[in-house]
């Protein structure tokens, strides 16, 4: 019995020496996006480590079940050093690919600001796109791919191994009843661990919005847990906070429709343009920091220019459905990649098709690039040109595709050939890591403090070079002109690092041809308001299933949703409500409190439940539809 919990002790030292790795790449995660967090001091950053231990232990438990049972088994036989051998191979291999996923996540949530899920194994990850940059990853990030190795190797010296002298022999039937009783003991305190204690529920992704603001959420969870909290899981969570649909559809009805009246313009060409990560932030017009985008500064200030708009994601592929389809980004999974993403919609490009425009999309990228022609297809637009497609002079990045100026003069020449009126939507390139520039422009625009800043100069330079061949053409004066970026990226200031001023993007229509149309707005906006604003100033009369308003109606409460690691975020008036799943947990006063430093749950209750329900109706809603399939309306208005 002494030699077997001896075999205990040694699988004790074993989790514990894990225990230790996987705190190491918490510390790890948080240097490097230190600037990502508001921790009050040191107790505070202790306490969520602490809080991440419980999170540790569950994945270490669900990752090692097998490593955990070959310990605990009764007998001899755990002595043979070809048994210990396949142990450390496991626990070496198994955790520390379990580990590459926090390293890899110190720097990828440095762009999505959310751990890593289980769509990391999607065919849009695991497709051309990561084949042709990994190369450039693994040259930009090498430190952390080192930091990995040392780890292992750390492991590897570490391992507490079996001492020499040990050598099989018999065990007695009461011995294996004493083992079996130790056994199931043991295994009892790992399923313990692993559901994170004798709680009703297991431990979720959300449970560690109970540690802490959901600002350093991520710093509680690790990524292997929210990978294997993610996989078989049901894209939506199935709630229903309301049993009646009439109060349902009184709180929120995303079933809107103009009319012909509404129309500002008879039939004018549409060009909407997606900036990669085009965060307000790195604007002179919307953020505090000019000199990198002077040319789309210089369009703002003569459009429509919404200051408080918000992205509905924190990903490019969450942006096309927001933008096209007034789909925001409300569950895991971006929508392109999940079942329902062959779903009937009612789309922006669908409607104006109906209305006899051409319709296209257009990317530099790879074809395929993040599901990008694909969706278009789904959304009833007509051509895809992607680098396939590209013809002009070599403009290879080496990685993504054709750089921004060449391939948007490209677009251009491309729209002077279509037949008027058209739809199309551009989505541009260059700005995305690895954040390289023709080396002709080397040296030629603002770096800045972050690698992205040069290549946003050079994004803004791009569209200027369009615009400058476009107002020679005959349909130029003619067509409205959007502007939204896709999501933000690296954060600066303090305010863009929270979780409000994380989706502050820019939003602009332009109609060259309309003096009138201009004026800067400080209503909520969002990308989803694109698709039914659009169809209002063209006036299209089809009902439809939209999860935005018009910016241009008057009549419609205007606000912003969000959704990331369990928490979903409402902008409405003055208010920021950030909400579980199941209760509010934070309530801020944005527009006077801009850093969200004051909660005002309990100061102002009637204003969290009002928000609450509102939101809880978008929520339900929402995923009835996509459950139900009924995001599009069949009918006619007569």
């Amino acid at each position: 019995m002494r030699h077997y919990l001896y075999h205990q002790r040694l699988l004790f030292l074993r989790l514990l020496l894990l225990l230790f790795a996987f705190s190491l790449s918490r510390l790890f995660f948080y240097l490097l996006n230190i600037h990502n967090f508001e921790i009050a001091g040191f107790g505070e950053g202790a306490g969520l480590f602490i809080a991440g231990i419980r999170f540790d232990l569950s994945a270490i438990v669900y990752l090692n079940l097998l490593f955990l049972v070959m310990h605990i088994a009764p007998g001899r036989f755990k002595d043979f050093r070809g048994y210990q051998l396949f142990l450390k191979l496991y626990f070496i291999i198994v955790n520390g690919l379990a580990l590459a996923t926090n390293f890899v996540d110190s720097k990828f949530y440095d762009f999505e600001h959310k751990r890593l899920t289980s769509d990391i194994f999607s065919s849009v990850w695991l497709g051309s796109d990561f084949k042709n940059m990994l190369p450039q990853f693994i040259r930009d990030y090498w430190y952390i791919i080192l930091a990995w190795m040392v780890l292992v190797a750390l492991m590897w010296v570490c391992y507490p191994r079996l001492k020499r002298g040990h050598t099989p022999g018999v065990v007695t039937t009461l011995n294996y009843l004493k083992q079996g009783v130790v056994a199931v003991l043991i295994l009892g305190v790992g399923v313990l661990s692993a559901r994170g204690g004798f709680q009703m529920k297991p431990l979720r992704i959300i449970t560690a919005a109970t540690y802490t603001s959901a600002q350093n959420v991520a710093l509680v969870l690790n990524s292997p847990f929210t990978i294997m909290q993610t996989m078989k899981k049901k894209e939506i969570s199935g709630k229903i906070y309301f049993q009646d649909k009439a109060d349902l559809l009184a709180l929120y009805n995303p079933e809107q429709h103009f009319d012909s009246a509404s129309a500002r313009w008879s039939k004018p060409n549409v060009v909407i343009f997606i900036l990669e990560s085009f965060s307000s932030e790195y604007t002179g017009f919307f953020g505090s920091n000019g000199g990198y985008t002077p040319f789309l500064d210089s369009i703002a200030a003569h459009s429509w220019a919404f200051q408080n708009a918000y992205a509905n994601g924190k990903r490019s592929i969450e942006a096309v459905p927001s933008i096209l389809a007034s789909i925001p980004a409300l569950i895991d999974d971006p929508y392109i990649t999940t079942r329902y993403g062959s779903d009937r919609i009612n789309t922006l490009p669908e409607f104006l098709r109906e209305m006899g425009y051409n319709t296209s999309f257009f990317h530099g990228g790879h074809n395929g690039t993040m599901g990008f022609d694909a969706f278009a297809a789904a959304a009833g637009i007509e051509k895809y040109y992607g680098k396939n497609e590209y013809t002009g002079p070599n403009a290879e990045d080496g990685g993504w595709g054709i750089y921004d100026e060449e391939f948007l003069q490209y677009f251009s020449k491309e729209l002077t050939s279509f037949k008027q009126p058209f739809f199309t939507a551009v989505f541009t390139l260059s700005s995305h890591h690895p954040y390289t520039v023709p080396a002709k422009y080397e040296g030629v625009f603002p770096t800045g403090k972050l690698p992205i800043l040069q290549t946003i100069a050079y994004a803004d330079y791009s569209i200027r070079r369009f615009f400058e061949a476009a107002k020679k053409t005959s349909w130029y004066s003619h067509t409205l002109f959007i502007f939204s970026a896709d999501h933000t990226a690296q954060p600066m200031g303090e305010y863009y690092g929270n979780k409000i001023g994380n989706y502050d993007i820019p939003i602009i229509f332009y109609y060259p041809g309309d003096t009138t149309f201009h004026g800067i707005s400080n209503t909520v906006a969002q990308q989803a308001d694109i698709m039914p604003t659009v169809l209002q100033l063209v006036g299209c009369e089809r009902p439809f299933i939209g999860y935005g308003t018009s910016l241009f109606d008057t009549n419609s409460r205007h606000f912003a949703v969000n959704y990331i690691s369990g928490i979903y975020q409402l902008i409405e008036g003055d208010y920021d409500l950030q909400f579980n799943g199941e209760k509010p947990i934070a309530l801020y006063n944005y527009r006077k409190d801009s850093l969200l430093k004051k909660n005002l749950l309990d100061a102002l209750p009637d204003t969290a439940s009002l928000l609450a329900n509102r939101l809880k109706a978008i929520i339900q809603g929402y995923e009835q539809n996509l459950d139900q399939n009924t995001l599009y309306v069949k009918h006619r208005v007569k």
